[in-house]
């Protein structure tokens, strides 16, 4: 994982200040409240992913082996161009850098909701708090307070 990405992933998940959501959070919570005709939640995000051409990505998320990573590119295949700018401008940052903070953060998301490989019927609005925690983890430890 480079430093660089890293750096950007927390600099796109908030300062840290006690009591404000993150806005990858808030992003996170977005992507999750996305239909894809009759899926909602992680299934519509699993579905938008295979209709990209992505399926067996997405499905490695879902399973309880390590999970395949996709670019920043291949995110710009799935989501749409005014989706990116919108959550891009939401965190403060630009286009491309808000696809790789997805690339990253989305797998895991799918990962952190799909516990046993079992894809829940309903999470529209999930905890996503233990996710960013190990996000954070991921990208050279825990911040300190």
């Amino acid at each position: 994982m480079s430093g660089i990405l890293g750096q950007m992933l927390q600099g796109v998940m908030g300062g840290g200040q006690p009591g404000q959501a993150s806005p990858i959070s808030a992003i996170l919570q977005q992507v999750l409240s996305m239909k894809d005709g009759d899926n909602q939640g992680v299934a519509a995000v699993i579905s938008k992913f295979q209709n990209a051409g992505l399926g067996q990505a997405a499905q490695s998320w879902v399973g309880t082996g390590s999970n395949a990573s996709v670019s920043g590119d291949q995110v710009g295949q799935v989501f749409s161009a005014d989706q990116i700018q919108s959550w891009a401008s939401q965190a403060g940052t630009t286009p491309d850098a808000m696809r790789d903070v997805l690339a990253q953060a989305v797998p895991h998301m799918v990962d952190h909701l799909t516990p046993g490989g079992q894809v829940p019927a309903q999470t529209q609005s999930a905890d996503l708090s233990g996710l960013l925690g190990r996000l954070m983890g991921g990208f050279g430890g825990a911040r300190s307070a």
